[in-house]
């Protein structure tokens, strides 16, 4: 297991000599520990094991001049409305900046239409069907996925449908709809009944908890052996979020997922930087506590420790990014054509219409170039290829540009990395023993 002196140094390793590194971090370690671990990295860098060259930054240019990519998913937002009113709502309660409104069968059809039209001769592709909350909008999507279903054939393609739900609206009818026609189900809950009805409370201030639980604990159940994840967000007032997620697995759910909220400094929930340590040792706690349920058999999945270390992202996800804004597009309810969820509302990045098409293509040129290697940040960044850059939206949103990032969300990205390693690990070793 790699040690906290010896993360240090690496991280210190390329810009200073072996003596400012002594120097920098004397304050926090005794000098031979800080000496030791130096000559250890430097054992590991003579033997390829650190420091490797990076043999794709040379052909970035080109693969950004002759990279063509076609649309293969859509966030098509069904319900611009929402029966909860959660404190740190991107959505605005599912309004995004504007105002409510479902979106119509003809709407969806079209952007089912633009997406196929628009995926060259691509197979598979994904529709999420998003809000606000889709099931206040739940004929339309059962007609969208008879559409989609209806033209699979014909047009050669083949449509994985997903859905995010705060569960309200759940009941025998959708989840059979759901067990049959969805890939993936997201299931939006935050965690113990305060932290969840604090945050995720009906317009009435009423916490949702009680109401929800019961129907997506048996919903999991029900999708056997097809994909859910229960997914929270944690803020200022839940910084020991590990709970939540032991929480989550004490009530029978294995598929687990939980974010950190962003939003402007000002807002109280929100993350700032000096939460930041706390955030590391709720890391560490839940992936030790990750170890031991796994040893004892009752193991679960967290989202941000599956990361595959042997093989990593493929080539064209880590030159490609996000693919925002290229390969993928969120539809409002009345047609209009985003980047992602996150920039809907904001004008200077519509990029057309279903109708239309492409109407702003130099925003798609532009996102199409955001990518590790126009991040400063990102450069010397160890966990750059795991997350290609980070969120454009987030970037834009705390520093007006897509070529930048979100600071700490780089930090506890890292973080996550730096455990997912250390748990890799620890699961090797005992199979050694």
């Amino acid at each position: 297991m790699v040690d906290d002196v010896t993360y240090d140094v690496i991280e210190k390793y390329q810009d200073l000599s072996s003596y400012d590194i002594v120097d920098a971090l004397s304050d926090k370690y005794d000098e031979s520990e800080i000496k030791e671990s130096i000559e250890e990295v430097e054992e590991l860098k003579e033997n390829g094991a650190l420091f490797t060259e990076d043999v794709y930054e040379p052909i970035i240019g080109e693969f950004e001049q002759h990279h063509k990519p076609v649309v293969k998913a859509l966030c098509l937002h069904i319900a611009h409305d929402c029966n909860l009113a959660c404190k740190y709502c991107f959505a605005e309660e599912g309004e995004y900046h504007g105002r409510r409104g479902l979106m119509s069968f003809e709407v969806g059809k079209k952007a089912l239409d633009f997406l196929v039209e628009n995926s060259g001769s691509r197979v598979n592709l994904e529709v999420d069907f998003f809000g606000g909350e889709p099931l206040m909008n739940w004929d339309v999507v059962k007609r969208l996925v008879e559409y989609g279903r209806s033209i699979e054939k014909e047009k050669n393609k083949n449509f994985r449908f997903t859905l995010t739900t705060n569960g309200v609206l759940l009941n025998e009818e959708i989840e059979e709809f759901l067990n049959k026609e969805m890939a993936n189900v997201v299931l939006s809950l935050d965690g113990r009944k305060e932290v969840n009805d604090r945050m995720r409370p009906f317009r009435t201030g009423q916490g949702s908890y009680d109401l929800i639980v019961p129907k997506f604990q048996e919903f999991a159940k029900s999708r056997k052996d097809k994909d859910y994840y229960i997914r929270g967000t944690f803020t200022r007032y839940n910084l020991d979020f590990s709970n939540d997620i032991i929480h989550f697995a004490d009530l029978g759910f294995d598929q687990i997922s939980i974010e950190p909220v962003v939003g402007p400094e000002d807002d109280p929930f929100s993350i700032r930087e000096q939460d930041l340590p706390q955030i590391m040792e709720e890391y560490d706690k839940l992936a030790l506590e990750y170890l031991d349920r796994k040893e004892k058999g009752k193991g679960f999945n967290f989202f941000h420790f599956q990361i595959d270390l042997d093989q990593g992202p493929c080539v064209y996800k880590r030159l490609s990014g996000c693919g925002s804004g290229s390969e993928y597009l969120a539809v409002t309810p009345w047609g209009e054509l985003y980047p992602c969820h996150q920039f809907v509302g904001d004008e200077k990045f519509m990029l057309g219409t279903v109708d239309e098409g492409i109407t702003n293509p130099e925003v798609v040129e532009e996102l199409k170039k955001c990518n590790v290697y126009s991040k400063e940040k990102c450069r010397n960044c160890f966990a750059k290829f795991y997350c290609s850059g980070g969120c454009a939206a987030n970037s834009y949103n705390f520093h007006g540009t897509i070529h930048d990032v979100y600071d700490i969300g780089c930090e506890m990205q890292k973080k996550r990395v730096e455990c997912s390693i250390m748990i890799k690990a620890a699961l090797a070793a005992k199979k050694e023993v």
